[in-house]
């Protein structure tokens, strides 16, 4: 039962070259199809301390696949000076729930968050011209990577980037063949989103907003990775678009927010979607994303040494 299960990591899947523009469509299609998938609640077991070990299950019988993301944090990894939260997928055959893959799922929830953050600005911003973009680390170099791709070369866009570290001149230099883009560097919260169209942020942790709402452009889109540092912005904007609405209304100022829509019947009628003046997307991590990766993943490896 087990002999033909593969082994696929990092490596082997960046030595795919999966393109932006295929990460787009894979995230569109989920987003289409999420109402034929089966997609029960996580469930999270907490260990000692910070640890925890989490478990998602989700049945896509389009693709012929099922499967479980597993994901955990340990301490005692960080003490190794790996990483302290990482994750897995098991990859099912649905036909006959023969094991198909055991794929590293920590490289494919990167890939996916960030292919899914692009993906709601490209689909639900039709004008901008300055992108700002705070957390410059793994997956805020992958939405770069799909923005920037997908982004008409014709078109003039400036790209504000916070100064952390040396991330912001990392940054620059990685995209640099773009010669569509203005990268301009901010030394504060304030500079880097004052009159900005779109905001990504990827920063894992920020204990208050990063600046009060009335600072954003009042034609503004914020797309928070990790959902924290704009509290003060669910109440004061008009309209928050999440993929997850049980998670929403755990948010402080749930019962404030004035308007509430699901992305998913969003881009099953676009052609309706009228953005408003201050909008944000609150992409929540479903595993099914991540599942639908993995299998099509496993397809190309499958493929290539076919």
């Amino acid at each position: 039962m087990y002999k033909n299960i593969r082994i696929i990591n990092k490596d082997q899947i960046e030595k795919l070259h999966i393109s932006a523009q295929e990460e787009f469509n894979w995230v569109d299609k989920v987003l289409k199809s999420k109402s034929d998938y089966i997609l029960p609640v996580k469930t999270r077991i907490p260990l000692k301390d910070t640890d925890y070990f989490n478990v998602m299950p989700c049945v896509l019988p389009s693709e012929n696949v099922l499967g479980l993301k597993v994901v955990t944090r340990n301490e005692n990894r960080r003490k190794r000076g790996e990483l302290n939260i990482d994750g897995d997928i098991l990859l099912y055959s649905y036909d006959d729930f023969e094991p198909l893959a055991l794929i590293d799922g920590g490289y494919i929830t990167t890939i996916r968050t960030a292919a899914v953050a692009a993906h709601s600005m490209l689909t639900l911003v039709p004008d901008f011209d300055v992108i700002a973009m705070v957390g410059l680390g793994r997956i805020g170099m992958e939405i770069g990577r799909i923005l920037f791709d997908l982004i008409n070369r014709n078109k003039r866009v400036t790209i504000k980037l916070y100064k952390y570290k040396d991330h912001a001149e990392k940054f620059i230099e990685k995209f640099k063949e773009y010669e569509n883009l203005n990268f301009i560097i901010c030394e504060t919260y304030q500079d880097l989103m004052k009159g900005s169209d779109v905001i990504f942020s990827s920063v894992t942790y920020i204990e208050e907003d990063f600046c009060a709402p009335e600072l954003y452009s009042k034609k503004c889109t914020i797309i928070p990775v990790h959902l924290r540092g704009f509290r003060e912005c669910d109440r004061c904007f008009d309209h928050i678009i999440t993929s997850d609405l049980e998670s929403i209304k755990k948010f402080g100022y749930y019962s404030e927010m004035k308007k509430i829509s699901y992305i998913d019947d969003i881009i099953k009628d676009l052609d309706s979607y009228r953005p408003a003046s201050q909008t944000i997307i609150y992409n929540l991590g479903l595993a099914v994303y991540d599942l639908y990766f993995a299998s099509k993943i496993f397809e190309k490896i499958s493929h290539k040494d076919a």
